[in-house]
């Protein structure tokens, strides 16, 4: 008979539970590393659906945008505004800017400057037809 050695079973049992343990940690780690992907994932998926959805926000007012440039309304204000045309019936009155001469204002520490040629522009000249000549504080700004 062969005597069976009382600690041969402690070494298998140490064996076993370092595999058992190196085991565990892999899939600790593992579980922690899917565990951060999945979380990066799900951050994108959000950004991206915000991104989505800003983009269907943009499209819509596009569309909008579309629709009303296709429209007669539009068409009739560029042609007011733009093109400065008019429907029938209808008499377009614009006011040209006109040279005018103004002497500038003298202050307490400029020189006398001769008169100047100013043109003016038709806001100008609206403001000239209802409240009269520009003041030197006008002229300046």
């Amino acid at each position: 008979m062969t005597k069976k050695r009382p600690g041969s079973k402690a070494p298998i049992a140490q064996f076993v539970a370092i595999i058992a343990l190196s085991i565990s940690i892999f899939l600790i780690v593992d579980f922690g590393r899917r565990a951060a992907a999945n979380y990066r994932v799900q951050r994108e998926a959000e950004r991206l659906s915000q991104e989505v959805q800003i983009a269907r926000q943009q499209q819509a007012g596009l569309l909008a945008r579309r629709s009303y440039v296709a429209s007669d309304l539009y068409v009739e204000e560029v042609a007011r505004r733009e093109l400065k045309w008019a429907s029938p019936g209808e008499t377009v009155l614009a006011i040209m800017p006109t040279p005018e001469e103004v002497a500038p204002a003298a202050s307490a520490n400029s020189v006398e400057v001769s008169p100047a040629l100013i043109v003016q522009t038709p806001v100008q000249a609206w403001w000239h037809l209802f409240f009269g000549p520009p003041t030197h504080s006008q002229l300046v700004e």
